[in-house]
């Protein structure tokens, strides 16, 4: 019989159930009821026959020893993901649930976490994100078959504003930000608000990436350089997506690249900064001076990422197909691209909204029409 009768020294009865698997104790655990007992008993030999069983001992590991093995194995992911999750893990993750057998962990010690991370105040995308990682590596535990459900997937998103809006400029706006630039970052800010080129793509570009197709001048997109958060320094790996892709040389930059490659060997930096070397994120902000001449310019808030969406913009705006934009930008799929742009390549709202009576409206005008009375005249 799996199921036995235990009188304990108070004076109490437990039922302890154990499930044997190929003549030995797999699983055993006790209970208050016998009816609990049994059917806890007859889901662990579903289970086996199944076989979906995990032995429980493998759920006894402590959540931070399977985090790190999940990190690990996110060595050939870009250099800033494994930042961030690194960042994620140490500074909220670890220190709240690190020490917790993954075995023991349910959705309340998840919620708990979020509602603490609440509390201090964290933005709804960076909530967002530990819930994302704690997710992930409970996911990597079910693949190492420690767990056989992952409970922070019946967690909630948290809700919110996750992102800020995409903000772009207008072709005159950018044009006069150009202007506007110090001379020697002038290129680049043409270049990324009229490319969609990634800031990380645009630093790791080398002049033999500048090709000549049939259509004209492009440059081959097949490496990025994202600052390191830690070191600051630029790391040069694969694009975001991972793939290749070329990209029309915008003609407003066309005599900079024809120059460059002229005079610069072909190893060279496409855009170098003044020193010769690599751009990161923060140089190239210190170097175009760009609080002061964003606020010059009369576009003050504008970031570096915001010229990316202007480019977008602009190539729907010149009636460029959804596949062209998501080529150009390098997005992963056209579902992204629409995610992002969508509402900008449908003129059907304007044109339903023109089909909409065309009165005017008289209250504005003067509050009533000619020839009528009000109620206070009438009397």
């Amino acid at each position: 019989m799996a199921v036995v009768r235990r009188v304990l020294d108070s004076g109490s009865v437990q039922w302890r159930a154990r499930v044997y698997f190929k003549g030995r104790i797999v699983a055993q655990r006790s209970f208050d009821r016998r009816t609990d007992a049994r059917q806890w008993e007859a889901d662990q030999i579903a289970r086996l026959r199944e076989g979906t069983w995990i032995d429980p001992a493998r759920g006894r590991v402590a959540f931070d020893k399977i985090a790190e093995d999940w990190q690990q194995s996110r060595q050939h992911l870009a250099m800033r993901s494994q930042e961030t999750t690194r960042f994620l893990l140490d500074a909220y993750i670890l220190p709240a649930l690190g020490r917790v057998p993954i075995g023991s962990i349910a959705p309340l010690d998840v919620e708990r976490l979020l509602t603490e991370l609440t509390a201090r105040g964290l933005a709804t995308a960076t909530r967002r994100r530990v819930l994302s990682v704690i997710r992930l590596v409970l996911d990597h535990a079910i693949r190492d078959r420690r767990l056989g459900e992952n409970v922070a997937r019946d967690v909630e998103l948290p809700r919110g504003r996750t992102k800020r809006e995409p903000h772009w400029l207008r072709a005159e706006e950018l044009k006069r930000l150009a202007d506007t630039t110090p001379a020697t970052c002038r290129p680049v800010v043409l270049f990324l608000g009229l490319s969609g080129c990634r800031f990380s793509e645009m630093a790791a570009l080398r002049v033999d990436d500048v090709i000549q197709t049939q259509h004209g001048l492009g440059v081959r997109v097949h490496r990025a350089a994202p600052q390191s958060k830690q070191t600051h320094a630029a790391v040069i790996g694969s694009t975001k997506t991972h793939r290749t892709r070329t990209v029309p040389v915008p003609v407003a930059v066309e005599r900079y690249v024809v120059d460059r490659v002229a005079q610069a060997a072909p190893g060279d930096y496409l855009f170098p900064s003044p020193t010769g070397v690599i751009w990161t994120n923060t140089n190239f902000r210190h170097r175009a001076k760009w609080h002061q001449t964003t606020a010059a310019a009369g576009l003050a808030g504008t970031t570096i990422h915001d010229l990316r969406h202007t480019a977008a913009t602009l190539l729907i705006a010149s009636g460029a197909d959804l596949k062209a934009v998501q080529t150009i930008l390098g997005h992963a799929s056209a579902t992204m691209t629409m995610d992002l742009y969508g509402h900008m390549f449908s003129d059907a709202p304007w044109l339903a909204m023109a089909r909409m009576p065309t009165w005017q409206d008289d209250s504005a005008a003067g509050g009533e029409r000619s020839g009528e009375k009000t109620d206070g005249a009438a009397q």
